[in-house]
């Protein structure tokens, strides 16, 4: 905590009034010469001293910056981020798909059943004379 705060002009000395049982939590005293910065201020400078590894300045402390406390001034954690949950990607995916599987489902069926149409037209022309169906075909040369 010194390290800290040793850029404060008015920075004397930190005293530990005592450790809590069975954790790393300790109460304190920070001492300034008159002027004395704030409690936020304070509070700053020891949460800007928190590195990217979560040490305090430099030691081998691993300081969570949200939970220190000078006076009455915390930090408050941020608000998570409202995102889009889960369930709604995969309720808009089923969708998407039903979107496109449904037109070419109904162009499959619309192709089939007019296929399946014009083949009856085509073995439905009878003979009424000779009695006896006829097939007409463009191209003969496969009989």
């Amino acid at each position: 905590v010194a390290r800290a705060l040793r850029d404060h002009r008015s920075f004397l000395q930190m005293v530990i009034r005592g450790f809590l049982p069975g954790s790393l939590i300790c109460h304190g005293d920070v001492v300034f010469q008159h002027p004395a910065p704030t409690s936020l201020e304070v509070l700053e400078a020891l949460v800007l001293s928190v590195g990217p590894n979560k040490a305090l300045a430099g030691s081998g402390f691993q300081v969570d910056p949200y939970s220190l406390a000078v006076g009455e001034d915390t930090l408050e954690p941020p608000l998570p981020e409202p995102g889009f949950p889960q369930y709604g990607v995969a309720i808009m995916v089923a969708c998407g798909l039903c979107i496109i599987t449904a037109p070419v489902v109904l162009l499959c069926l619309s192709t089939k059943r007019l296929s399946w149409r014009d083949m009856a037209v085509l073995w439905d022309r009878r003979d009424p004379e000779a009695g006896t169906q006829t097939l007409e075909m463009d191209n003969q040369g496969f009989w």
